[in-house]
């Protein structure tokens, strides 16, 4: 069932802001405490207000109307890429792009020759990577650099080269001490999920309608054996798991999963979410 007027209402009760916009944050943080993982709220106390006035990560509060804070979450811009690349292909890749130019600039090329020559050009240029068999369309004019790399990638790899714009995800997480406000207040679904599709989704659609951003992604930190955390992301924020695309890991994420999302699907789904927003009314 849909959402109800009275449960938009409520939601619509709740703002977001940027963390560093408001002073009285700087405080109101101290009240914030999650048992799950204290070095979130360590994070969101120590560290957060100034990368977020640096703009090093942008974080976001979550309040009631009575100034209590709720939740908080933090984006920052990422980098994807298909999981062929590795370090060698990198040189490929690069030996590739000086192999364009040269011929380029020194081979007698027909007009056709020279526009396919441009479009892969530009096609390496702006990391939208090369097909197998796009490479064989490239003008052979000497060298074995074509031919290595048309053996690198084989028959079964569709891609090479290939990155992709992204929004991390970096932190999400809810404050146990304002708990109580949510499970008297409102019904139908959990906090985290209306912060998803109502709070989160609305700040990457505004930041795509100045940047590229092919995908939303994760590292999800679940050391449960049932993987609840990973769950979670997959049944009600709709992320998953990689299998076409990867992300380099700083150290600290070394032991998550890393997931992710289409932004391309984020307003039908979010229009999804509320048109079956009391399905589950289990609160978490």
């Amino acid at each position: 069932m849909k959402i109800t007027p009275e449960q938009r209402a409520k939601i619509d009760s709740l703002y977001c802001e940027r963390l560093s916009s408001n002073d009285v944050n700087f405080r109101l943080v101290d009240e914030f405490f999650n048992s799950r993982n204290t070095s979130i709220s360590d994070t969101l106390q120590n560290e957060a207000y100034q990368e977020d006035e640096t703009g090093k990560v942008a974080y976001y509060v979550v309040k009631n109307q009575e100034g209590q804070l709720l939740f908080y979450f933090s984006l920052k811009c990422g980098m994807l890429y298909d999981s062929f690349i590795d370090d060698h292909s990198l040189k490929l890749l690069n030996k590739l792009m000086t192999y364009l130019d040269d011929i380029s600039s020194k081979e007698q090329l027909t007009d056709e020759e020279a526009l396919i020559v441009n479009k892969f050009r530009e096609k390496l240029r702006s990391h939208k990577g090369l097909t197998k068999k796009e490479i064989e369309q490239i003008p052979k004019k000497g060298g074995t650099i074509l031919e290595d790399l048309e053996k690198e990638i084989g028959e079964n790899v569709t891609h090479v080269g290939s990155t992709f714009s992204g929004i991390e995800l970096v932190h999400f997480c809810a404050n146990e001490n304002t708990r109580d406000f949510w499970k008297e207040s409102v019904e139908g679904q959990k906090l985290g999920v209306v912060v998803f599709w109502e709070f989160v989704v609305k700040e990457v659609l505004e930041a795509m309608k100045h940047v590229g951003c092919q995908y939303l992604f994760l590292f999800a930190a679940d050391k449960t054996d049932d993987e609840e955390l990973v769950a979670y992301y997959r049944d009600n924020l709709y992320f998953k798991e990689a299998v076409d695309v990867a992300t380099a890991k700083p150290i600290y994420d070394l032991t998550c999963k890393f997931m992710y999302q289409e932004t391309s699907k984020l307003v039908s789904e979010q229009t999804y979410f509320f048109e079956h927003y009391n399905v589950d009314s289990d609160e978490a």
